[in-house]
C-alpha cells in the first residue's frame, strides 16, 4: 500500500474542471476571494476532459476540484455512452494529472446507496446505484480509491444531492418549479411525496473547500447535505409562499424509472471532520435565489 496519511493541504493554487458550470463558477469566485489562484478547465476554455493532451501543459496545482461531468438523470439516461466516457474516462485523465503533479482531488459524487431508502445513509452503508448517472459516479469513486491506494493520490469523495442557486440551468427541479410558478405556467411533476435534500450553492462550496484543506484518509467519503429532506409538495408550497403566486401543478403519480424516491443522508462525519453543516435552510435559499432572478 503506497498511500501515506495525508496532512493538511496547503491550497495556494487550484484547478477546477467544469469551471464554467453552475457549481464551478461559484467555487471559482469563492476560491479567488480567499486568495487562491485558480486554473480554469472547461469547454469554454477550449478543453475536453476526455482528451489527455489537454492536461499536458497545465501548471502544477495543490488541489483539483473535479466538477466536469455529464450530470443528472436525464442527460445520462439519454446518452449513456457519453456519460461513461466523460464521467469515467475523464476522471482517469484527471487522476493521471493529479498523480503527475501531486495534487489532491475533490471528487463530487451523488446518491449511490442501496435499499432501504428510508434510512438516513451513512458513508459506510451498502452501495447500489440504480441509474446511469449514479453508476458513473460510483465508478469515479472507485477510481479515486484505486489511485489513492495504488499511486498515493490524495483523494476525497463528497456525496451530495440537489444543489441549487443563482445561475443553475432551467432543466433542474428548483429553477424549473420557480420559473413555472412565476410565469403562471402549468407544470407536471411525478409524485408529491418524492423527497430530495436541497443544498444551497454557498453551503456546498464551503464543504468542498473545507474538505480540500482537511486531513483526509485515502478515498475517504463524506456526505454533504441538509439535515432535513423536502418533498416535492413541500418545495412547491415554499415557492408559492415566497412568490405569492399559486402553482398550476399536477402530479402523474409515477416515479421516473429506476430513480430513488427518498434521498436521506447522515452528515455526522463531515460535521466531525470540518465542523460543517448546511447553514442556509431551504426557505432562505429559495428566497435568495428568487430575489436575484433577472
Amino acid at each position: 500500500m503506497r498511500y501515506k496519511c495525508a496532512k493538511m493541504t496547503f491550497m495556494k493554487r487550484a484547478l477546477i474542471t467544469g469551471s464554467g458550470g453552475f457549481i464551478g463558477s461559484h467555487l471559482l469566485k469563492a476560491l479567488r476571494s480567499n486568495g487562491v489562484e485558480v486554473i480554469k478547465f472547461s469547454l469554454e476554455e477550449g478543453q475536453q476532459i476526455t482528451n489527455p493532451k489537454d492536461f499536458l501543459n497545465l501548471p502544477k496545482v495543490d488541489v483539483v476540484f473535479h466538477l466536469a461531468a455529464v450530470s443528472g438523470y436525464k442527460d445520462s439516461k439519454s446518452n449513456p455512452n457519453l456519460a461513461y466516457e466523460v464521467n469515467v474516462g475523464g476522471t482517469v485523465n484527471v487522476l493521471e494529472y493529479c498523480k503527475k503533479v501531486g495534487a489532491k482531488i475533490v471528487f463530487p459524487s451523488t446518491y449511490v446507496y442501496d435499499k432501504p431508502y428510508a434510512d438516513y445513509k451513512k458513508e459506510t452503508d451498502s452501495i447500489g446505484p440504480t441509474t446511469h448517472y449514479s453508476h458513473t459516479k460510483f465508478l469515479g469513486e472507485e477510481l479515486c480509491r484505486f489511485y489513492a491506494f495504488v499511486y498515493g493520490v490524495n483523494s476525497v469523495i463528497v456525496r451530495t444531492l440537489n444543489v441549487y442557486g443563482a445561475g443553475q440551468n432551467a432543466q433542474y427541479i428548483v429553477p424549473m418549479i420557480v420559473n413555472h410558478i412565476i410565469k403562471n405556467k402549468p407544470l407536471k411533476l411525478t409524485k408529491p411525496s418524492v423527497e430530495r435534500s436541497y443544498i444551497y450553492i454557498d453551503d456546498i462550496v464551503k464543504a468542498f473547500m473545507g474538505l480540500a484543506k482537511a486531513e483526509t484518509g485515502p478515498g475517504e467519503v463524506f456526505n454533504a447535505a441538509p439535515l432535513k429532506p423536502t418533498s416535492l409538495k413541500e418545495l412547491v408550497s415554499l415557492v408559492e409562499k415566497i412568490t405569492g403566486k399559486k402553482a398550476k401543478v399536477s402530479y402523474s403519480g409515477e416515479s421516473r424509472p429506476h430513480e430513488v424516491s427518498l434521498n436521506r443522508f447522515d452528515t455526522s462525519r463531515i460535521r466531525k471532520k470540518i465542523d460543517w453543516q448546511a447553514k442556509v435552510d431551504l426557505e432562505q435559499g429559495l428566497t435568495k435565489y428568487i430575489n436575484n432572478l433577472d
